[in-house]
């Protein structure tokens, strides 16, 4: 199993994708929750307010999250990251593979 982190710019957004991405069964639980961004600008250092989609998935449909995620985002070049889990109990492991098969 692994988490694909995705930033979006509203919680509608990250809603709308996590949707498709449960629909198109390349997700078999999604974790929505606001963060505050900071990044380099112009010069300054900016902040925004966004939302991080968390995406349950298994490493052969990451593929897919990513090209739904591009084709779906508001934003030009959108982060999706992919974090691989260590350890994970059994039985959600086995749930989620046969909720996304």
């Amino acid at each position: 199993m692994v988490f694909v982190y995705i930033t979006c710019a509203s919680q509608e957004e990250a809603k709308k994708l996590g949707k498709i991405l449960l629909e198109k069964k390349g997700a078999g639980c999604v974790n929505i929750f606001p963060v505050l961004s900071m990044y380099p600008e112009n010069g300054s250092i900016k902040e925004a307010g966004e939302y991080v989609l968390i995406v349950k998935t298994i490493d052969s449909k990451v593929q897919d999250v990513e090209d739904i995620v591009r084709k779906n985002h508001s934003y030009k070049v959108p982060f999706i990251g992919t974090i691989s889990l260590t350890r994970l109990n059994r039985e959600y492991k086995e749930w989620l593979t046969g909720a996304i098969a």
